[in-house]
């Protein structure tokens, strides 16, 4: 990201100043921050080189790094400014008890948290450089060779270009280049067309940073989507096609009925033979000459026959199809949505027949540790990450255990093992609230929670990975905003 780049960035994330800071999180080198009072989301990228307003919500990691832990202290606090170095790569978020500093000059990127008191602590453990965060500062700093290779395209000098781009107002354009996938404020006439369009650059952005956050069964299910998507866009085309054979069939019985009418007047052997048609014209009957015109009569009633059996099962399986390509798109909206869903989304996936490939042989899929395991007031509670991790953990479930997921939507199994004891209600809240946070209706502020005991589940035989049914269940509303 480019000085101007962050500049355009900060703008958009400008009304969060005053805004408290709530939850904290980091994902690998990613540092997100959800705010309330007004509610929104920041990440800050080091390695990626970025900064912009986030609405992603990625799964993130049981036990947060020592960096992360140290930024919770500041919970609670409001975000006092969002500043940037003139229009170098260098942004401060100030908050009462310290500042902190996200760098992108150097190759790594860096993030630092600077306390009053003095002391600085590292995402990296580097030193941090000098950055002079007063007003003003020269549009030039903020030009990069990206910016560059743009103005260059558009006939204009750099910074008369930039200075335009501001004026302009910022949207977001993504461009899939031989480096991945590249987002932009501004139309980059030098990289083609634009492969989407968002309307803020933050938005943009965040579709670059999901592809380096979510799991990769994100990308293998949405390949997985659109193959399905084609086989039955080809189907329906076939279908089509077949329908104008089908409706044939009359054609070819009437010419079987003649044949038979004039088998006297077709010779054996022959091709072709001109015989008197039921309204007394001459008419030209093809035959096949292999067999006697018996014979091929008979082979033409078993056509007719199948052809009018195709046309009267035409429309159902029309509708089949149609039917299971809105489902398609459902299941790729809700991927695009959240890439998160990916491992649950599999299932719905699989209830169309699509647990092989092309070839017939199941795709390999990325490999994954246990069921995550999370430790509430003594009891593990287990939170399956995928269809085949849900299946592990209904195996896995013992009469008295408790077994929780979202209502009607995918997402995670939660497994509560009871070992002979009474899971508390506190308990149990929290591991809803797992559920919750582990499905579609994550965010939501009211989600439906089916319980049971785990002598109530039946894995019915055949079903798709993950898929259960309950003889019993009892309902409860939980936040689907609160996660680990």
């Amino acid at each position: 990201m480019e000085g101007i780049e962050l500049h355009v960035a900060l703008t958009e994330a400008a009304h969060l100043a005053g805004a408290r800071l709530g939850r904290v999180h980091q994902i690998g080198d990613v540092l997100l921050l959800r705010t309330f009072s007004p509610s929104g989301g920041l990440a800050l990228d080091p390695r990626g080189k970025a900064f912009h307003l986030t609405g992603l919500r990625p799964a993130t990691p049981t036990n947060p790094p020592s960096f992360c832990q140290l930024v919770r202290k500041l919970r609670g606090q409001p975000l006092v400014a969002l500043e940037q170095a003139g229009y170098d790569r260098v942004l401060r978020l100030r908050f009462p008890q310290a500042d902190l500093l996200l760098d992108l000059r150097p190759r790594r990127g860096e993030l630092f948290l600077q306390w009053r008191e003095g002391r600085t602590d590292a995402l990296h453990g580097s030193e941090p450089r000098p950055a002079s965060f007063n007003e003003g500062g020269l549009l030039s700093q903020g030009i990069g060779p990206e910016l560059r290779r743009a103005a260059e395209a558009a006939a204009l000098p750099a910074e008369e270009f930039a200075r335009k781009l501001l004026e302009r107002g910022a949207a977001g354009y993504l461009y899939e280049t031989p480096r991945g996938l590249l987002a932009s404020f501004f139309r980059r006439d030098d990289l083609g067309e634009p492969v989407e369009e968002t309307p803020t650059f933050g938005e943009a952005l965040d579709r670059t940073l999901e592809r380096r956050l979510v799991d990769p069964a994100a990308h293998w299910l949405r390949d997985r989507l659109r193959v399905a998507r084609e086989r039955r866009q080809r189907a329906l085309r076939g279908l089509e096609e077949g329908r104008v054979q089908a409706e044939r069939w009359p054609e070819i019985q009437s010419r079987a009925d003649l044949i038979l009418a004039r088998l006297s007047d077709i010779p054996h052997g022959t091709s072709e033979a001109t015989v008197q048609g039921f309204d007394e014209t001459p008419v030209r009957v093809p035959l096949d000459p292999r067999v006697p015109p018996v014979v091929h009569a008979q082979a033409l009633y078993r056509q007719a026959r199948k052809l009018r059996r195709r046309l009267e099962h035409l429309p159902r399986r029309r509708k089949t199809l149609e039917r299971e390509l809105r489902k398609l798109d459902t299941l790729a909206t809700t991927l695009s949505d959240r890439p998160d869903l990916a491992p649950y989304l599999e299932e719905e996936l699989a209830s169309l027949g699509e647990e092989k490939t092309q070839r017939g042989r199941t795709s390999p899929q990325p490999s994954r540790s246990p069921p995550r395991e999370i430790l509430i007031q003594g009891y593990p509670v287990h939170v399956g990450r995928s269809a085949k991790e849900n299946d592990v953990l209904v195996r896995r479930a013992r009469d008295e255990d408790l077994w929780l997921h979202a209502r009607g939507v995918p997402g995670a199994h939660v497994l509560v093992p009871a070992k002979g004891r009474e899971v508390p209600p506190a308990v149990l809240q929290r591991a809803a609230e797992l559920a919750a946070w582990h499905s579609h209706a994550r965010g939501e502020r009211k989600v439906q929670v089916s319980y049971t005991e785990g002598r109530y589940l039946r894995k019915p035989k055949g079903a798709s990975p993950g898929a259960v049914v309950l003889l019993q269940e009892n309902v409860l509303w939980v936040r689907g905003d609160r996660g680990p």
